[in-house]
């Protein structure tokens, strides 16, 4: 994030400070039909459109420095490989034998030198292209230039890689995010490396799963003994770029910013900073971490989350900057997350099949929830 915004973001939370509220968000109470998260028609559209039709995150470019790396999809609804080729060209690729279907990179491999195919082992250089196949003579007219591996946009941009779900689509990050790119670039995303990555199965709908991270309204009372203790009495200040969500939470420690020259002021010092990501990851800057969380649906009722930490070397040095790893990881994921926000979202599942509700009603204060629903109703309508 330039400086620049960082202050007038402070300005902003200043302001919202004094008033004891958030920014205004829609402005109006909104209703939204439990049957989205319930409706196995909704999801099939969502697939469709939602996560047919919009760039993703695939991960963290740490994970493919050198040539033969490579980084797996953890969704098997698009069951892509990411490579960084011989000649240092990110590519990407369906995990798929183009001869019977069968998955080429099982993750268990240390590095690549090619795609070998485990049923009949047909091989593939690391650009796709067919090279060898296992008794070639049973296949006398097979035309080996149509059985490239079936490859899907990449791209590499401030420190994550970006992929598109169908082939042959554009895919410009940079343009897609907008201003929010300036942001990965000035906190320096592209330097971090990976700590630790958690994938799970939650029993609860991808989108009950994301929202939990898009209001403060429950603070106070779902994380009384956690997140309350940064955050008492902290305001809340968003901003929009198509369907990207941006928003900053004051710290208790929030008011102390006004003794910080202003050259010198650091927002993630007082303030956490989320992002939501279209459609399905979510990104959060600590001060000395980022959690990158993606959602990626199985059923109404299912969802893959998966959570990885990324950090900076040099804030942690030798035995101890290990165990400050593992208790901000702990504390993060298990207690935060998975114990708190998304305990909570499985429960609120688990009576949608009752009909105690047919709208979840949201006010004033959780309208980022209500704007991200009308970006997937808008990816819906095409």
């Amino acid at each position: 994030m330039k400086h620049q915004t960082q202050t007038e973001t402070l300005k902003t939370l200043i302001a919202l400070r004094e008033r004891a509220r958030d920014q205004e968000m829609l402005g109006e109470v909104v209703r939204i039909p439990v049957s989205n998260y319930t409706e196995p028609d909704v999801l099939e559209r969502e697939m469709a459109t939602v996560f047919r039709k919009y760039p993703m995150v695939a991960g963290h470019a740490s994970h493919v420095r050198k040539p033969g790396a490579y980084l797996l999809s953890d969704w098997n609804k698009i069951p892509y490989v990411v490579v960084r080729a011989q000649d240092g060209t990110l590519r990407a690729f369906l995990n798929a034998c183009r001869h019977r279907g069968a998955r080429l990179v099982s993750g268990k491999e240390p590095e690549l030198k090619s795609f070998v195919c485990p049923f009949h082992g047909w091989t593939y250089n690391l650009d796709g292209s067919l090279k060898t196949v296992t008794k070639a003579y049973a296949f006398p007219d097979l035309d080996r230039c149509k059985y490239g591996l079936v490859e899907l946009p990449v791209a590499e941009h401030m420190g994550l890689i970006w992929i598109h779900p169908t082939p042959g689509a554009s895919l410009d990050p940079a343009s897609y995010l907008g201003p929010f790119a300036d942001d990965l670039e000035h906190f320096g995303i592209d330097g971090l490396v990976s700590y630790r990555k958690n994938v799970v199965i939650k029993k609860a709908n991808w989108k009950l799963l994301l929202k939990t991270y898009l209001e403060g309204y429950h603070v106070p009372f779902l994380h009384r003994d956690t997140l309350q203790q940064a955050f008492k009495r902290g305001v809340i200040a968003h901003a929009e770029h198509g369907p990207h969500i941006r928003l900053a939470a004051a710290r208790t420690n929030f008011m102390d910013a006004l003794k910080i020259d202003s050259d010198s002021f650091r927002l993630l010092d007082y303030a956490s900073v989320y992002y939501t990501l279209f459609p399905n990851t979510f990104f959060i800057m600590h001060p000395d971490y980022v959690s990158i969380n993606a959602f990626y649906p199985e059923a109404p009722d299912r969802t893959i989350w998966t959570h990885e930490m990324l950090y900076r070397t040099a804030d942690f040095q030798g035995e101890r900057g290990g165990a400050a790893l593992a208790k901000r990881f702990q504390y993060t994921n298990d207690a935060v997350f998975d114990a708190e926000d998304f305990a909570v979202a499985e429960d609120v599942q688990v009576g949608l099949r009752y009909g105690g509700n047919e709208f979840h009603t949201l006010g004033l204060e959780e309208g980022l929830l209500a704007i991200f629903q009308q970006s997937i109703d808008r990816a819906i309508a095409g």
